[in-house]
């Protein structure tokens, strides 16, 4: 691969492709999340446009109202992440993107995180330029961050910067590998999956048609119909499935099964869903087709959609579509 093509390469490439890789690759929430707590949520954090820039929002799920939470004029939030359990949120600023001489920069990138318990933003580290990056937790008290540079002695290599820090924000790994993309090919910064939990009662079975066996009853259900489709995400519990496809063109099939009753009870071909999050009794998606990304929020018990969060700009639960 000549330096041209890979300059070419990156410039299709949108600016954060390492965030869209880490939503092929997000962490599982836990299985069993639906009732699991002894107080409900009331309150959830997303992005959103703030003017020009990009900020944090909060919104109330019995006021059904949204707020303003975290902004700064001098920096822009890039990518926001809530730990597997929920328990924990970091995100990451940057005062400056965008594409120079075909080449996307990053610049005065920063590490915060959000106390859950009194809503305070504590700040953790100052992180270095780069021209990708991505982040995501790899377990329920393990963050972890990848940097993509340009080294600046050998045109053709790529500093790949990697950092991990524990739920209070205490720095436990920090390193560097230096990889030629003319010959290795182009690093994406790519957040791996942790181990998934495995249900007891009920297993997933893949194929042109994707179903649902009980293990107490040694019954086999079919969900839906999957050929020339791929699994995106999925979460399920003892009384609901619910997952999402592969984008192919920003479309995608996004699903919710209740395994009680056997049957679909929400799905969505149309609109772009990238991310979902459980909330208790809420499912809380995005979603983005030709206009500004926007929040649905669907009572699972209730098998309805019961609010809906649009911000002129655009929000999303990890960042604006």
């Amino acid at each position: 691969m000549t330096l041209k093509l890979v300059k070419i390469f990156i410039l299709i490439s949108i600016l954060f492709n390492g965030c869209t890789e880490d939503n092929k690759t997000e962490l599982p929430l836990a299985k069993n999340i639906f009732n699991t707590k002894k107080d409900q949520i009331k309150e959830f954090y997303f992005v959103g446009k703030v003017g020009d820039k990009l900020g944090i929002f909060k919104h109330d799920f019995t006021k059904r109202k949204s707020i303003k939470f975290w902004f700064d004029r001098k920096e822009k939030v890039i990518l926001l992440n809530y730990s597997p359990n929920l328990k924990h949120i970091y995100f990451l600023t940057a005062k400056y993107y965008g594409i120079r001489s075909t080449l996307p920069y990053i610049k005065r990138i920063k590490l915060y995180s959000i106390n859950l318990l009194n809503d305070e933003v504590n700040f953790i580290d100052s992180l270095m330029n780069g021209t990708q990056i991505n982040a995501g937790w790899i377990g329920d008290n393990l963050y972890k961050v990848i940097i993509n540079s340009r080294d600046i002695k050998v045109s053709e290599y790529i500093n790949k910067h990697t950092f991990i820090y524990n739920s209070v924000g205490k720095e436990l790994l920090s390193k560097i590998e230096t990889i030629n993309f003319i010959k290795e090919g182009y690093p994406l910064p790519v957040i791996k999956k942790s181990q998934i939990p495995v249900n007891k009662n009920f297993q997933l079975i893949y194929g042109d048609s994707l179903y649902i066996f009980d293990k107490i009853k040694n019954e086999k259900h079919f969900i839906f119909y999957l050929k020339n489709l791929k699994i995106h995400k999925e979460y399920f519990n003892n009384e609901f499935l619910i997952f999402n496809t592969v984008p192919i063109a920003k479309r995608n099939i996004f699903l919710v099964y209740s395994i009680k009753k056997n049957q679909v009870i929400k799905i969505i071909g149309k609109n772009y869903i990238k991310n979902f999050i459980i909330f208790d009794d809420y499912l809380v998606y995005d979603y983005s087709l030709g206009f500004p990304s926007s929040i649905s929020i669907f009572n699972i018990k209730k098998s309805e959609i019961t609010d809906s969060i649009k911000i002129n700009g655009g929000c999303g639960l990890n960042n604006v579509l």
